[in-house]
């Protein structure tokens, strides 16, 4: 499922031959984004996220630039990366509410945000008109939840199998046997910083 909506983000996205990308969020969803948004064709891959592990695995997938939230705004570093151009399209996989204000931030006219975040937490969604250029500068934002089936569930699974998308790299921590799931439900739930995504073998 992780592959799955990572990939959808990039299909949402709609990236096109060397555009350059923000990945907002790089958890497992986020790094999926990335790998799609590569297969896709992107020039250049922006990769938003903190955790060390998480950033090394970003790499692995494309990222070809990595933003810290923690040393800055996240607007001006990638501003700062583009000579102030901003980016072509912005993948919101993961982060509050404000990520898609700070993606209207970073796009260039004609540019488009993907969410494909569930947002859960109270609150209004806040798109700065500036950014927006007061509704003249043909931004788009898009919304939804990925597509499933068999299907596609069967393309995902051969681009696995001739080598196209490895997702193993997701793996950080490998449990054995059906005792083992109440575990993995706590190390989701605790999230340490070692953390991408546990499974469990049976």
């Amino acid at each position: 499922d992780m592959m799955n909506t990572g990939f959808y983000g990039a299909e949402l996205a709609d990236i096109q031959f060397g555009e350059t990308v923000v990945v907002y969020g790089i958890g497992p969803v986020g790094l999926m984004a990335v790998a799609g948004a590569r297969l896709r064709g992107a020039g250049r891959i922006i990769a938003i996220g903190n955790r060390p592990i998480t950033q090394e695995v970003a790499k692995i997938y494309g990222a070809t630039d990595l933003v810290d939230y923690k040393i800055g705004p996240v607007t001006k570093q990638v501003k700062a990366l583009t000579d102030g151009k901003g980016v072509d399209k912005v993948i919101v996989a993961g982060g509050t509410l404000e990520a898609i204000g700070d993606g209207m931030r970073m796009l260039k006219p004609h540019g488009r945000v993907a969410n494909i975040v569930y947002f859960a937490q109270p609150g209004n969604l806040e798109i700065p008109l500036n950014s927006w250029g007061f509704g003249m500068a043909n931004k788009e934002l898009l919304s939804g939840c990925c597509p499933g089936g068999r299907a596609r569930m069967e393309r995902l699974a051969l681009m696995v199998q001739n080598g196209m998308v490895d997702p193993s790299h997701l793996v950080t921590h490998e449990l054995s046997g059906i005792d083992a799931i109440e575990e993995a439900f706590h190390l989701m739930h605790e999230h340490p910083r070692d953390l991408i995504k546990p499974v469990v073998m049976m």
